[in-house]
């Protein structure tokens, strides 16, 4: 069963490899936004697990998509909205999924994962293996300039970018209520690589159904914000 395990992660991983980015960054070179969290701690979550998350995460404003005002790179955020499901299986993987947008629309994205805990045990720490791929489209300004400046012409164009994740993760029950985890990882965001450091923690509100999450992620010289509320087993 383990090495059927090993083979099927791997699979995956190795299709998710195979993904090309399809343009150099994200808007304003926000690669780090550009990247996937299931915004959960190490552990497998069982055959009968099925979960409905609600979360929220800083996002290139829409307003500004290049990251460019005045000639200048802007600091302007929005917020992009995102909505997880994810699956336990009998055996210790997990899978998920995740769409997201922002408040005009103009920014969205569609990601999954797959998660291998190695090692868990009761009063022990659990230590998970994880596999994210994030597709993110959002919509800029274009411009064509055939005949001069005098004749130049503006449209809007829609671009995206996949960017991958691959990170080994930690994370330690304490009281059946708090669950801190941390872990390392690389991240690659159109051809360019990073190594990714993050901590969350996870509270159980109303055990065991609902469940708040708040993550910190470092990666391309940049710190990502995210947030998740969790329903269901």
């Amino acid at each position: 069963m383990k090495t059927s395990l090993q083979c099927v992660f791997v699979a995956l991983a190795a299709t998710w490899l195979e993904a090309r980015a399809l343009s150099a960054t994200c808007p304003g070179g926000a690669n780090h936004v550009c990247l996937y969290s299931p915004v959960d701690p190490a552990g497998s979550k069982g055959s009968q697990s099925l979960t409905l998350g609600f979360g929220v995460a800083t996002a290139p404003s829409a307003n500004d998509p290049d990251g460019v005002t005045n000639g200048s790179p802007s600091s302007e955020t929005d917020q992009i909205l995102r909505v997880f499901v994810t699956k336990g299986m009998p055996f210790p993987v997990d899978f998920g999924l995740m769409l997201g947008t922002s408040a005009s629309g103009q920014f969205q994205q569609t990601g999954m994962h797959a998660q291998w805990t190695v090692f868990e045990g009761f009063r022990l720490p659990a230590f998970t293996v994880r596999a994210s791929l994030l597709r993110s489209a959002w919509t800029d300004w274009s411009m064509s300039d055939e005949r001069g400046a005098a004749a130049s012409e503006t449209g809007i164009r829609i671009t995206s970018m996949d960017t991958r994740n691959w990170e080994l993760l930690a994370s330690w029950g304490v009281l059946g209520v708090l669950t801190p985890y941390a872990g390392l990882g690389i991240a690659e965001a159109g051809g360019e690589r990073s190594q990714t450091q993050f901590y969350g923690l996870e509270v159980q509100a109303m055990p065991p159904f609902m469940r708040v999450g708040i993550e910190s992620r470092s990666a391309f010289a940049k710190n990502h914000f995210m947030a998740k509320v969790s329903l269901g087993l």
